[in-house]
């Protein structure tokens, strides 16, 4: 009876069960059909004050994800697969990278990192990872990652780092610090948003932690921006200065740069790259590098749930990343739009960028991602290989660095600081995580799941995709695999200009063109490969135009191409922008010059901020230049002349303290220089962090030409009678004399004039002294005294000499019947210059201007000057040796009246012969005295005794600007050679109109990243070499030019290189050296069997003891006679 109840019992709830699963079944369907959407599950909390939400699982976390209609968000991976995701990638395989950072914020000090890097796959295509594989793991803090021909380049501050898989099984064995440099005091404000560039480069952003390096010889500091640096870590760029802490970076699909920045800044674009403010010690007041062009403030969360927010309220406070969407799964309203993740909004917005005259604006486009669950902190997003838009939530209570109580309810905060300058809190959780992918109803399946390397025509297609993923990944490929047998087919997608989207777009032209950059093709080594670069100015694809106008090289041709490109005249003000700017680094022309003085003449053109800034650039234009103490009249005394009282406060006076009728008489007094108790010669102690001065001081004497004398740190600014004269950031703690212009003379009166001085101590030392001069006398090094030459047309001199870096006057006497000037141009410059004048002439203010166009290539001039006047002009020699031109630019008489200045330095020897052959050196490196040797011994062997002109230099950018002109290059360095000096080098070369001499340290392995360098122009290369010792050489052919005067056989005292020929070259061996020890035979003197260029190679050279050796002498004496032949 107990069974048969049991059993009876059991029925009846077999049957209750299929009810309500019918009852349930049929409320969802009602649920479906009626278009109700289920409400999320509830959020549950602990605590109170703070009041913390409980976490929630993934699936229902989903749940609380709010998107656009036809939107929704699938979870791709989460804990305990994934834990704090900070950044990811994807691979050629499609498979998705993801850095996960246990370490931030505190884990700085740890010797055995906690984060790690794990590839993550969906192996049966059911559309959530299934396979983890750990690349990376114990690393320390790593906060961006993009991937790399064998592994991933991550930032791990203070190291930029390359983890590779040597052996194929998809787990890192080898790690190399590619540069160090960025700061640490605070761990959110480090390096971050890696990606790979179309200019094959790779890209980041870093916050105020900043970076701090030196490159190729010259310092790089840096923070708050976006920066490029090369592959191998040899070169850095900063690119984009911003204004605050920034973790966002996104190109568009154009190859524009933008970024994001905590604070109000979420959207920022970069408009004109800080190279070209290069010719600048600082930013003046005109520039424009970066905008902030967000078109809203107010962040749009979707429910009342309290913000864990700092600084902000409401606002973007912290977003992270700025990527586009560059793919065509979603309308055409959501493509190439910025999507700015805000972890403290737990959202993803759309900023809409919308053009703006030469520049763009924001637009709020809303959220396209935006969660109610307190715990989701989206921190990253970008378009991934699928074509849809993936985020990576750190799904945290805790987000804010530094949260405070400030305004707000319910913070979770703590005001102890740990490790990396972020406060201690044990809610700060270490187990949740989660990746999402947005995908849209109508999206379509991707055409590419997976790239093979070695599939050349799957690489083409997918440089065709409607992806910009794909496009860059097939790029990347090609070059990293160095495909140069695709060129011809990168030639004919790159002059495709029918294969245009309806976004106006032609992707494939566009990667086209920038992975023949990348593979070499633009070095002159294929005609076809420079041509397809020229026509493509005319492109009608715009972001086509804009690539062409970037790879353009400098040269005479290229200023022509694009004048005659109508790019400067161009209705878009965007790509008259960038031609401007191209135009700016080209050699300066006549056609230029005029379309460029057109674009000044237009109001319409130069009230927009950035083409009036690359106005400026192209002029070469400051709005202050700093001048020799010794040519000042002090005026007003800085405490360096004599006790120099002042009133003061360091209290916040009312707003127009710097005007004449605010009264100081109850501020204190004081003697300059005010400053802290650890400043050198402070007579009044200033510690607060601001401090505000007025003196009256009596001016009897007109000033055209003001000059303020200051030493400052930091921030300062100085009003004359209530009007501002100049406002200067950062500090200097020796004084500086700085000129302005006659316009801010006129702010000085005669008589009583009130000087108003506000000085900020943003950190660190502080001080503040300063004084107003006036331009007398200029103090010369040398004065010359020339006269023009009665009814001749003639200087009465025609060669001056002086050493680069002086001060020099030229005193022009006018004893002719006509009016005459006096002007020094850049070397070589003197037929493009001249072309210049002669247009110049149809130019109505002519006359007014002296017949001087206003070009970059004037170094100084004196004033027209009528039959008997005397004028001079004095102005500061560059420290580039050479022959600078000068001129009468009357018109008609530039190409009668000229005369030269040979400008000499150490290691340099200038020919007077203007037809000389020019011989460029050079030397920097480590192990030798490059100066002494290669420099100065060898230049004078080389010079020929003034046959030809030798230039020595040990810097690279020096050399990218010799090259151009240069018949014979003496390489003899170690030191890297930037990227754009490189290819000018192979131009030149490959195109026959550049032999090398190629010596000692350049004849080794030095560059891994330039390979052709010693396949192509070494022949081969040492890695190694025996001890400094005594040797023998051997003359193998004694019949060569090369070996001619030279003992068949002779000892020297050198490092004995163990150079080897590479496989693939072909050379003629001049010469052996044999240890006396070791009885080993190498190469010591070849010559290179270029199809186009004459190339001897030499290894001995170490020290006096060759370089004063006679048979040494002779070989590179007749070296250099031999490249010399045509």
């Amino acid at each position: 009876m107990a069974i048969a109840s049991n059993i009876i019992k059991m029925q009846k709830m077999r049957n209750l069960t299929a009810y309500l699963s019918l009852l349930i079944f049929g409320m969802v369907l009602l649920s479906s059909c009626s278009g109700e959407k289920a409400p999320p599950p509830p959020l549950t909390y602990t605590g109170e004050n703070p009041r913390v939400q409980n976490p929630l699982s993934p699936e229902d976390s989903q749940k609380h994800i709010q998107l656009p209609e036809g939107f929704s968000a699938k979870l791709f991976a989460a804990e305990p697969n994934i834990i704090n995701p900070i950044a990811f990638t994807w691979d050629e395989r499609g498979r998705l990278w993801v850095v996960q950072s246990k370490d931030y914020p505190h884990g700085l000090g740890n010797d055995v990192g906690g984060d790690r890097i794990t590839i993550c796959e969906d192996s049966n295509g059911d559309g959530k990872a299934d396979k983890f594989t750990d690349f990376a793991t114990e690393q320390k803090l790593t906060t961006g990652i993009t991937l790399v021909k064998g592994g991933a380049i991550v930032s791990q501050a203070p190291n930029m780092v390359l983890l590779e898989d040597t052996d194929g099984d998809d787990k890192m064995d080898k790690s190399t610090v590619l540069f160090e440099g960025f700061g640490t005091f605070d761990t959110h404000a480090g390096p971050s948003s890696l990606r790979y560039g179309l200019d094959n480069m790779i890209w980041g952003s870093v916050g105020y932690s900043g970076f701090e390096n030196q490159f190729q010889g010259k310092p790089v500091e840096f923070k708050m921006g976006v920066y490029k640096f090369a592959r191998d870590g040899s070169y850095f760029e900063p690119v984009g200065q911003f204004n605050n802490n920034t973790w966002g970076l996104g190109f568009n699909e154009n190859f524009e740069i933008f970024g994001s920045t905590a604070n109000n800044n979420h959207c920022c674009y970069v408009g004109i790259p800080l190279k070209h403010y290069d010719y600048l010690n600082k930013l003046p007041s005109w520039a424009v590098n970066a905008d902030f062009i967000q078109g809203h403030y107010e962040i749009t969360p979707v429910d009342t749930i309290p913000l864990q927010q700092v600084d902000v309220r409401g606002g973007y406070t912290a977003a992270a990343g700025a990527n586009f969407y560059t793919a065509r799964n979603y309308p055409e309203a959501y493509q190439n739009q910025m999507y700015v993740s805000e972890p403290t909004g737990h959202l993803v917005h759309i900023a809409k960028i919308v053009k703006d005259g030469a520049g763009y604006k924001e637009v709020d486009g809303g959220n396209i991602f935006a969660s109610t669950d307190a715990w989701t902190a989206p921190v990253f997003a970008e378009t991934g290989p699928d074509g849809n838009i993936w985020v990576a939530d750190w799904y945290n209570p805790v987000i804010q660095h530094n949260p405070d109580k400030r305004g707000m309810d319910n913070q979770i905060w703590n005001a102890d600081k740990g490790e990396g300058n972020a406060h201690k809190n044990k809610l700060r959780d270490y187990g949740h995580g989660r990746i999402y992918i947005i995908t849209y109803e109508d999206g379509d399946d991707p055409d590419i799941t997976s790239l093979n390397p070695d599939d050349d025509k799957k690489l083409l297609e997918a440089l065709q995709s409607d992806n910009m993923f794909w496009r860059t990944t097939a790029q990347r490929l090609m070059v990293e695999n160095k495909k140069v047998s695709l060129i011809p087919d990168l030639i004919k997608l790159a002059a495709d200009n029918n294969n245009i989207d309806k976004s106006g777009l032609n992707a494939a032209a566009l990667h086209a063109l920038w992975t023949l950059n990348g593979l070499g093709a633009l070095n002159g080594t294929y005609a076809a490969a420079n041509e397809v670069v020229v026509n493509a100015l005319t492109n009608s694809s715009y972001a086509v135009k804009r690539a062409a106008l970037a790879l353009l090289p400098s040269t005479k041709e290229s200023s022509e191409s694009l004048a005659q490109s109508g790019l400067l005249n161009n209705s878009d003000p965007q790509i008259k922008l960038a031609a401007m700017l191209k135009a700016g680094q080209l050699p300066e022309s006549n056609a230029l010059y005029a379309a460029i003085e057109k674009i000044a003449q237009d109001d319409s053109s130069i009230s927009d901020k950035w083409i009036n800034a690359a106005l400026k650039i192209y002029y070469r234009e400051s709005n202050f230049e700093e001048v020799a103490p010794s040519s000042v009249v002090m005026i007003l005394p800085s405490a360096e002349e004599k006790k120099s009282l002042w009133n003061y406060t360091d209290e916040k006076p009312s707003d127009n303290w710097m005007k004449t009728e605010f009264n100081d008489s109850d501020w204190k007094k004081g003697a300059a220089k005010f400053g802290g108790d650890n400043m050198k010669d402070i007579n009044t102690k200033w510690s607060s962090s601001d401090i505000w001065m007025r003196q009256e001081v009596v001016i009897t004497d007109e000033i055209s030409e003001p000059v303020v004398k200051i030493a400052h740190d930091d921030d300062y600014e100085i009003y004359v009678n209530g009007q501002l004269l100049i406002a200067e950031a950062g500090s200097s703690e020796s004084y500086k004399y700085i000129k302005l212009d006659s316009e801010k003379g006129d702010l000085f009166k005669k008589g009583k004039n009130l000087i108003a001085v506000h000085c900020v101590n943003t950190g660190g030392n502080q001080h503040i002294d300063m004084g107003i001069g006036k331009v007398g006398k200029i103090k010369s090094d040398v004065t010359f005294i020339l006269n023009t030459v009665n009814q001749e047309m003639a200087f009465d001199k025609k060669t001056l000499h002086a050493a680069a870096g002086q001060t020099i006057e030229i005193v022009l006497n006018n004893k002719d019947q006509m009016s005459h000037n006096l002007v020094v141009i850049q070397p070589g410059s003197l037929e493009a210059f001249g072309a210049m004048v002669d247009g110049f002439l149809k130019n109505p203010e002519a006359e007014k201007m002296g017949y001087v166009p206003k070009s970059r290539y004037v170094l100084g001039a004196t004033e027209m000057l009528t039959p008997g006047v005397t004028g001079s002009i004095v102005f500061k020699l560059p420290d580039t040796p050479g022959i600078y031109p000068y001129v009468c630019t009357f018109p008609g008489h530039w190409r009668m009246m000229q005369g030269v200045i040979i400008v000499t330095a150490p290691g340099s020897y200038i020919s007077e012969n203007k037809d000389a052959q020019k011989i460029s050196v050079m030397g920097g490196g480590g192990s030798h005295d490059f100066l002494k040797f290669f420099g100065i011994a060898d230049g004078e062997i080389l010079s020929a005794g003034g046959k030809n002109t030798v230039i020595y230099t040990e810097n690279p950018m020096e050399l990218g600007t010799l090259v151009p002109t240069t018949d014979v290059l003496f390489l003899s360095n170690n030191k890297p050679l930037d990227k754009n000096t490189r290819n000018a080098i192979m131009s030149r070369v490959n195109a026959g109109e550049m032999n090398m001499l190629i010596y000692h340290p350049s004849t080794w392995y030095n560059w891994e990243d330039w390979p052709e360098y010693n396949k192509t122009l070494v022949g081969g290369g040492s890695r190694s070499h025996e001890d400094l010792q005594e040797f023998e050489v051997r003359v193998v052919k004694p019949e060569h030019p090369i070996m001619k005067g030279v003992p068949a056989k002779f000892r020297i005292v050198d490092e004995l290189y163990r150079w080897e020929k590479d496989p693939a070259a072909e050379i003629e061996v001049l010469a052996v050296s044999r240890g006396l020890k070791s009885g080993e035979e190498y190469p010591s003197v070849w010559i290179v069997k270029h199809p186009t260029a004459k190339i001897i190679g030499n290894t001995l050279g170490h020290d006096e003891r060759a370089h004063g050796l006679k048979a040494y002498q002779t070989i590179l004496k007749n070296s250099a006679d031999w490249a010399a032949q045509k």
